[in-house]
């Protein structure tokens, strides 16, 4: 069967270390009457119990996702928030376009683009960009993590009201997966745009801006934003993240807000 691609991209959203998709839900509706198809990624690293054991089944529900998409004739922009680009980064392989075109298939993904998010090379785990594991990561028996700081690490600029109903909503996440060792970096392959929040307590922005830089070092193609922002944007500007993604897929917009 023929691939009959379709003029926006899907846009692919996957969440960070204990969300869930409703992280998304303000920016979702600005994006889908303007066109774009949104899908989102539930990870099974989040709450799932007992706890996955390594990255894997992440991996598959990502890559799973991009090629329903890519299989029904859409280009693909994944948006990945924070530690979700582990899973991301070791999922699309053989997905760029430069490698669906000599498979001869027109549908590919066509950018990654990354919000506050952890950018690293093959064979890096979170706990290994950290620099070791977080005294402040509390683990249960069970193998998963929480941590006793969310509400300053990452909704410091948010409403105290609105904070908390966001609070509620964190998961446990599988210790395997912040230890377990990614598989790919799929920035080597396909071009990305990074948001750089400026006010992040999670990812210091010293800490975005050297990751950027090693990617360009390395070769990768990478455009950047920054905003004075948490590490919660898709909470706190929606307008703006929606914008960023619009710029993502390729359209031409001004960045200011």
């Amino acid at each position: 069967m023929s691939e009959i691609t379709t003029t926006k991209p899907a846009i692919i959203f996957v969440h960070g270390a204990w969300h869930s998709v409703q992280f998304f839900e303000k920016v979702i509706p600005i994006l889908e009457p303007l066109g774009y198809r949104c899908v989102t990624v539930p990870l099974p690293s989040v709450g799932s119990s007992p706890p996955v054991k390594s990255l894997d089944e992440d991996i598959e529900a990502v890559r799973g996702a991009v090629l329903k998409e890519l299989d029904a004739g859409r280009d693909v922009v994944v948006n990945v928030h924070s530690w979700g680009s582990l899973p991301v980064c070791s999922a699309l392989d053989g997905l760029s376009r430069a490698e669906r075109s000599k498979d001869g298939k027109k549908c590919a993904v066509v950018k990654l683009a990354f919000v506050a998010a952890f950018v690293v090379e093959e064979g890096a785990s979170l706990e290994m960009a950290l620099g070791g594991r977080p005294d402040c990561w509390i683990i249960s028996p069970e193998g998963t993590v929480v941590r006793d700081d969310f509400s300053s690490m990452l909704y410091h600029d948010v409403p105290k009201e609105e904070a908390d109903i966001w609070l509620s909503g964190l998961r446990p996440h599988a210790l395997s997966t912040l230890c377990d060792k990614s598989r790919s970096a799929a920035w080597r392959k396909i071009p990305s745009s990074y948001l750089v929040c400026e006010d992040d307590q999670a990812i210091p922005v010293q800490a975005q801006d050297g990751m950027i830089a090693k990617v360009k070092e390395s070769g990768g193609e990478i455009e950047t934003e920054r905003l004075f922002v948490s590490h919660s944007p898709y909470i706190v500007n929606p307008e703006y993240v929606s914008r960023f993604l619009r710029r993502a897929a390729g359209e031409n917009l001004p960045e200011a807000t």
